[in-house]
């Protein structure tokens, strides 16, 4: 492993989160790169003339422009870049920064980076669940992608990491069998602890279904997942209760 890219937005620019990001990066031996993400639809939303923010405090209103809110996401992004420098640091961690502006939907994936992992979180959660969330959950298809997703997913099966769900999308129980075959060969000693999911059809409710049932810590697929097609990405993310890393 490589290289490890975590997005941040406006919603979710926090210390835990940040450290998370560092601590999946030392564990996996990887260098960390922060992408501070600016929807270019939140951009674009700013521009309306009569968008006003409500204070919750005092439930006063005021105008939002775009230099205003131009101006706050460079705020946001210092701080984040700040925090992840410290805790780069305390974890020993090499990382980089940069601030990325586009759409979620269509460009996010395609951007200029050379990054082996995507860490993708829901706007407003943090990188970990709570340690009482012990699965990591893997989609599995049998292609070279989805088989360094395994071995990520293998690296993180330590401590708070402990249950390993290997998704297995398959039209039939012949595939279903055969992938899993696949798996077992490449788990080796560690197939003993892992638990095998046949999908109905890999689609985001399917996945999500299992998800719930299985309380994942994490979602890891591979990059041309077809959770991952626009206009699917947006969606998954919504809709996700967990992180996803996308392995490419």
């Amino acid at each position: 492993m490589r290289r490890i890219a975590v997005t941040l937005d406006a919603c979710q620019v926090s210390s835990s989160t940040l450290e998370e990001a560092v601590l999946l990066a030392a564990r996996m031996g990887a260098q960390l790169e922060g992408i501070f993400v600016e929807d270019i639809d939140l951009i674009q939303l700013a521009e309306l003339p009569f968008l006003r923010e409500v204070r919750s405090v005092s439930r006063s209103e005021i105008a939002i422009n775009l230099t205003r809110m131009e101006q706050e996401l460079r705020v946001l992004a210092r701080r984040a870049e700040r925090l992840l420098g410290e805790h780069a640091a305390r974890q020993n961690v090499s990382w980089s920064f940069r601030i990325w502006r586009g759409s979620i939907d269509t460009e996010l994936l395609t951007a200029d980076t050379d990054a082996d992992v995507f860490a993708l979180i829901r706007m407003g959660t943090t990188l970990a669940r709570p340690a009482t969330t012990k699965a990591v959950s893997v989609v599995f298809t049998g292609t070279d992608a989805s088989m360094r997703a395994l071995e990520t997913a293998m690296s993180l099966t330590t401590d708070p990491y402990k249950e390993l769900n290997i998704l297995l999308p398959a039209e039939n129980e012949a595939e279903a069998m055969r992938l899993q075959e696949l798996a077992t060969r490449q788990l080796d000693e560690q197939a003993a602890n892992a638990d095998f999911i046949p999908l109905k059809d890999g689609s985001l409710n399917d996945v999500l279904e299992v998800l719930a049932d299985s309380n994942s810590a994490v979602l890891i697929v591979e990059r041309d997942n077809k959770l991952l097609q626009a206009p699917s990405l947006r969606r998954s993310l919504n809709n996700l209760n967990c992180p996803l890393l996308i392995v490419r």
